[in-house]
């Protein structure tokens, strides 16, 4: 029996207690060289790429999933303003600021991915171009961050805390920072069909 959740803090501590479960591992969030990992299976040599970036990297592929798989990461994994996301204020007084990328996992990583494709694919419809670009990936990066700027939004922070990973000092202030100035959300309707 295999059992996993990404919630440990919910499970019945009686799972839990010693010699229920043989083997417990731990999975923390990506780092960039996990990152970098996790977006290899998702940007490979076979996607359809712009032929101006395929023309740059001299038509070799492997070089240009390469470089975009690292500009993506670089992007992500940023310590800069644009990519700051909360600030935590401690019992103590201590306050942190935490950044999108502490919050990194691989479903957002899918999801970059993605939400990339999709912009290739609306641009291919329009026709204003075939193929994946390198600005699909940032610009997805950006709209997966702001998706999940709610993440904070709990009326207990301690709770967000297990959410989020934290532990250690007990959080009494989350504040969200926004890299920039408020914008208007496109709402999606998607039809889910007969099963919801």
């Amino acid at each position: 029996v295999i059992g996993a959740s990404n919630r440990q803090d919910l499970i019945d501590p009686a799972v839990l207690r010693a010699g229920r479960l043989d083997v417990k591992v731990k999975v923390g969030r990506p780092d960039a060289t996990a990152a970098k990992d996790i977006f290899s299976k998702y940007i490979s040599t076979d996607l359809p790429f712009a032929a101006e970036d395929l023309e740059r990297h001299g038509g070799d592929r492997q070089a240009l999933v390469d470089r975009l798989t690292a500009l993506t990461v670089e992007t992500m994994y940023a310590a800069s303003e644009e990519n700051k996301f909360i600030e935590v204020t401690y019992a103590n007084g201590e306050k942190e600021v935490l950044y999108f990328k502490d919050f990194a996992s691989g479903a957002l990583i899918e999801g970059i991915v993605s939400r990339a494709k999709k912009f290739a694919v609306k641009r291919v419809i329009a026709q204003e171009g075939a193929g994946l670009r390198s600005d699909d990936l940032i610009r997805a990066i950006r709209e997966e961050f702001k998706e999940h700027e709610d993440l904070p939004n709990t009326t207990n922070p301690d709770d967000w805390a297990k959410v989020a990973g934290k532990k250690g000092e007990k959080i009494i202030h989350l504040r969200t920072i926004s890299g920039g100035p408020a914008e208007h959300r496109q709402i999606e309707t998607v039809n889910t069909g007969h099963y919801l």
